[in-house]
């Protein structure tokens, strides 16, 4: 009977290593086809995958909940997917206005909102516990924010680029304003980590942090043209993303006509080819330089 038991113990740890080594073999598999994913032309057809690609994501952390790769992932994708696709219907339904804005948006928010959870998982795995970091008081948040290594740069960028989309989407609530000096604090440190992390993408994230507000809110326009011109350089010009959030934010809030219609024009000027390890969020900016050109009249006056 012993002997059985034991039998029956070993096949249930047999079974759960199986599983285990599964799910971190094929993590791996997925990780290492991402670039498959970001060298897309064509977002029609990107569009479905990637909502089946995190969706597939999710399904692996139901096994493996604490896997590293997987939640960030599970980040990473979630923010793509809400800014790449989700956000392009809202700006495309606002223009003309129709209903179906406000219904983009809230689901906008809520994948960010996922993305962010994933986020806030994955860095409780390097220090403290992060579920309710957003709202601790400032001192502590920083102490938080200085106990992250190096290595966390990835986890802290797409926690961030979740979080600030959230914020981005709700701009003038109170929640928001009050939130902004943590969102800033965690930019910060991320730039401290890795500025070159994603094409150099934390400074693109701090650029519209100053950009899209007004100084009387916090905003600071020459800090915002300095940290676009950083990205600029560090992705050598092609990532598209640069010119375009320079556009949407900064021309905007300077109300710089003449700046806005040169970098959108440069974006759909720019050939296919230019960064073919980014090709997908390139044509994302091509469609969004395209909707903002058009509504060019009613963001100056």
């Amino acid at each position: 009977m012993i002997a059985l038991v034991l039998l029956g113990l070993l096949g249930q740890s047999c079974r759960g290593w199986v599983i285990h080594t599964a799910v971190q073999t094929i993590s791996t598999v997925m990780a290492n086809g991402q670039p498959a994913y970001a060298r897309e032309t064509d977002v029609e057809l990107a569009t479905p995958a990637l909502a089946a690609h995190v969706k597939f994501i999710e399904a692996l952390l139901e096994t493996e909940p604490q896997n590293a790769l997987l939640l960030l992932h599970a980040a990473q994708g979630f923010g793509t997917y809400a800014y790449a696709v989700v956000e392009g219907q809202m700006l495309t339904a606002q223009h003309p206005a129709t209903l179906d804005a406000a219904l983009h948006a809230r689901r906008a928010g809520q994948f960010y909102r996922r993305g962010l959870e994933y986020g806030l998982r994955l860095l409780s795995q390097y220090h403290a516990d992060w579920q309710d970091a957003l709202s601790i008081d400032l001192p502590l948040l920083n102490a938080h924010l200085q106990q992250l290594p190096s290595e966390a740069a990835p986890a802290l960028f797409w926690t961030a680029f979740c979080w600030g989309g959230m914020l981005n989407l709700s701009r003038d609530s109170l929640d928001t304003i009050v939130a902004l000096p943590r969102f800033e604090a965690m930019l910060m440190r991320l730039l401290q980590l890795d500025e070159h992390y994603f094409y150099g993408a934390p400074h693109l994230l701090l650029a519209v942090h100053y950009a899209s507000r007004t100084p009387a809110m916090g905003g600071k326009p020459e800090q915002a043209r300095q940290h676009f011109a950083r990205a600029e350089a560090l992705s050598q010009t092609r990532l598209l993303l640069a010119p375009l959030l320079e556009a949407q934010y900064y021309a905007v809030q300077i109300q710089d006509r003449d700046l806005f219609k040169a970098r959108l024009q440069h974006i759909l000027e720019a050939p296919e080819t230019l960064f073919p390890e980014q090709s997908l969020l390139n044509a994302v900016a091509k469609q969004r330089a395209a909707l903002l050109l058009q509504r060019i009249d009613d963001l100056f006056v």
